[in-house]
């Protein structure tokens, strides 16, 4: 599992609330200018917008575009109806096992939940 520098767990909609939006320029400074090895964790509702089905949320795009690593969560994502399989190309599913190695790896961790 990847280590992280900075790790943001969102879990809030794309689709209906600001905060990943908000986390997409600062994540872009910290890992480009910065230089830092940041990481998002999409879990609870913030796993809408993840499937190849229906239109991507601009700040789920930009992250895969600036290539941060995007983890979402598969029992987050079941729980919605969402079908882990069809995840889009460039975001990373994973469990809570992974979850917890992706959390254990990570020097910092900023929750917006």
């Amino acid at each position: 599992m990847a280590k992280h520098d900075i790790v943001y767990l969102v879990g809030h909609s794309a689709r209906q609330e600001t905060q990943l939006k908000n986390i997409v320029p600062l994540a872009g400074t910290q890992h480009g200018d910065g230089g830092k090895d940041v990481g998002i964790v999409l879990m609870q509702d913030g796993v809408i917008g993840t499937s190849q089905r229906g239109t991507v949320p601009e700040p789920i795009a930009n992250l895969i575009t600036m290539n941060i690593p995007v983890h979402v969560l598969a029992p987050d994502m079941k729980a919605r109806g969402i079908d882990p399989g069809e995840v889009l190309d460039g975001v990373d599913v994973i469990d809570y096992d992974g979850l917890v190695d992706i959390l254990a790896e990570s020097d910092r961790i900023i929750s917006i939940l």
